[in-house]
């Protein structure tokens, strides 16, 4: 009876719900917070004929005890649950790997090496280039590829959100929950890095942030910036030599060429 769990007769039908729920969760994908399961049931855009929106199987064995198991909706549930709190909803309605263009061999090989890390166990991938170069679109394609494999991911826009974790440095417990998250999330795709002027502060929270990523195990770094690598090496050779270092063979340089001005 693989996959199949006794049902407890002492448990609530709720609480078996969660039991179940959580069983189907990928292996290393935990953060500091406890998530509460039952959030991935209620989503109204799912809509399962097999378990009736419950979100498990019965079945009664030949001895007359019921057995359960999670039902294959739970994956497109947890999934989409996982795009609504990764902060890129918007963002992977309009760019996949199926619609990433590549009119080059430069493009081909970005394709190639993004859909080789999704299913690798690099831990970090940097792409740099000008605006408009497709950077946003193969970093959000190899996001929705992990988040479609139960990854929970978290999408960073350095400008503002570099900004606002240096407002609230001093405030203790919700700086701590805020840098934590970053920290700990098993997917972290950081935009547009290092973008606008680069202070001590900025370069203090980068090491914070990037030096657990680059210490830790089962975790998946995605970097894309304006910056050339040798520029990113100058102005931070500790933080960003490391992240070069761990994305040995996933480093790339997107083509000079503004897409978004040609309709791509």
């Amino acid at each position: 009876m693989e996959g199949l769990q006794k049902i407890n007769p002492y448990m609530s039908r709720a609480e078996s719900i969660i039991a179940l729920m959580q069983s189907c969760q990928r292996d290393g994908t935990t953060t500091t917070e406890p998530e509460n399961p039952m959030k991935a049931a209620n989503l109204d855009n799912v809509d399962c004929p097999i378990c009736n929106n419950t979100g498990y199987i019965l079945r009664v064995d030949e001895e007359g005890i019921q057995w359960s198991r999670p039902c294959e909706c739970m994956k497109k549930r947890v999934s989409l649950r996982n795009i609504e709190d990764s902060g890129l909803r918007d963002l992977v309605k309009r760019y996949s790997f199926d619609n990433y263009q590549t009119p080059g061999e430069a493009q081909k090989k970005i394709k190639q090496k993004a859909e080789m890390f999704v299913k690798s166990d690099a831990p970090f991938f940097i792409i740099s280039g000008l605006t408009g170069s497709g950077k946003t679109h193969i970093c959000t394609a190899i996001c929705k590829a992990l988040i479609e494999d139960n990854w929970k991911t978290k999408y960073m826009v350095w400008r503002t959100d570099a900004a606002h974790l240096k407002s609230i440095v001093n405030e203790g417990p919700a700086y701590e929950k805020e840098i934590n998250r970053l920290r700990n999330v098993p997917v972290l795709y950081i935009d547009d890095f290092y973008k606008g002027s680069i202070s001590e502060a900025d370069v203090n929270l980068a090491f914070t942030i990037l030096n657990d990523r680059y210490n830790g195990e089962g975790k998946k770094t995605i970097i894309s910036t304006e910056m050339p690598i040798t520029e990113l090496l100058r102005v931070d050779a500790a933080t960003c030599g490391r992240i070069v270092e761990r994305a040995r063979g996933y480093t790339l340089q997107a083509p000079n060429e503004n897409w978004r001005l040609k309709g791509g």
